[in-house]
């Protein structure tokens, strides 16, 4: 039988006589739960539609109990709590800054530590909202791994007015006030193929988090970085550079895109990759930037072969093509 769930959505297929909770917890959802025996009531959800066993009751409609709730029929509950396999709990914290050091080209690696008992929990290529002095929150990709434990890394570029104060904020209060994990273009799982990673200016950031998070798990398979700016000068330091300089899979491109003549790559991010790969259909493509500058990747990539479920953006999320 088939369990629909509000507000996610999530549709959970039930054995004959299986609980609604030991089918979600058999599907890998994470589930609020404690004791078994029905009277701690952390699983209770609603009934909307549907009918439901529940010891000797026949139920339908109402609060219920999902550890004894046994489906009669297709059914749907509003469940609150309920997390999909590989999603995480949004969380807010108060971290420690550790440092804020300049890179170079007007940007900030800034580094907090999490409460001791609170590591943050988030995967790669995810990112976090940082709170700011008026109480509204600003977003900016981690920069760290999950492998790094309750540190959390930050790439801030600094030219605009409103990045120096909250900078400057931050610095004042020894701390800083987080929200995460947010965004879907992350690595629950590493995947079966050759990464392409393309970033423009600190979109690097979220590209540092998903070849730390590749180095830390043994990923052998072929990455190919592309890192593009507008002059050479706006090329930021790395800071794990020589530890990648080492890795035989990671190969780091960097492109200029007004400035032609220096010894690098010059053009566009996307001629660089259609440039380097005949072939497309086997990558598995992330990409970091302004709205504009990923949709013409995409589009680029796609003109050249690639798929669209073969490249994944924040962007598709929070500024999405009509």
């Amino acid at each position: 039988m088939k369990v629909t769930l509000q507000p996610s959505g999530a549709e959970l297929d039930v054995n004959v006589g299986e609980s609604i909770l030991d089918a979600a917890l058999r599907l890998g959802y994470e589930c609020p739960q404690g004791c078994r025996n029905g009277n701690c009531h952390a699983c209770a959800a609603r009934l909307v539609e549907g009918q439901i066993r529940q010891g000797s009751e026949l139920l339908t409609q109402g609060e219920l109990l999902t550890c004894q709730a046994r489906p009669q029929a297709d059914c749907v509950l509003h469940w609150d709590g309920v997390l999909a396999p590989g999603e995480l709990p949004v969380r807010e914290l108060s971290c420690q800054l550790v440092d804020c050091e300049a890179l170079g080209g007007d940007v900030f690696r800034v580094r907090l530590r999490a409460p001791a008992g609170k590591p943050p929990r988030y995967h790669a290529g995810q990112y976090l909202q940082l709170q700011r002095e008026d109480g509204s929150f600003s977003s900016f990709s981690l920069a760290s791994a999950p492998c790094m434990g309750r540190e959390l890394e930050l790439h801030v570029l600094a030219r605009e007015s409103s990045a120096q104060e909250l900078l400057a904020f931050i610095r004042r209060q020894g701390f800083a006030r987080v929200r995460l994990p947010f965004g879907d273009a992350c690595l629950a799982e590493l995947p079966d193929g050759p990464l392409v990673l393309i970033a423009a200016g600190t979109g690097m950031a979220q590209m540092q988090s998903l070849v730390e998070h590749c180095r830390a798990n043994g990923f052998t398979r072929p990455i190919h970085l592309y890192w593009g700016a507008r002059r050479p000068e706006d090329f930021y330091r790395l800071p794990y550079a020589e530890e990648w300089q080492r890795l035989p899979n990671l190969h780091l491109h960097r492109v200029v895109s007004d400035l032609c003549g220096w010894e690098g790559r010059c053009g566009l991010l996307h001629e660089a990759v259609r440039e380097d790969f005949a072939d497309l259909r086997a990558l598995h493509v992330y990409a970091s930037g302004s709205p504009g500058m990923v949709y013409a990747t995409l589009d680029a990539l796609l003109e050249a072969g690639m798929e669209a479920r073969q490249m994944r953006a924040d962007v598709f999320a929070y500024a999405p093509r009509s």
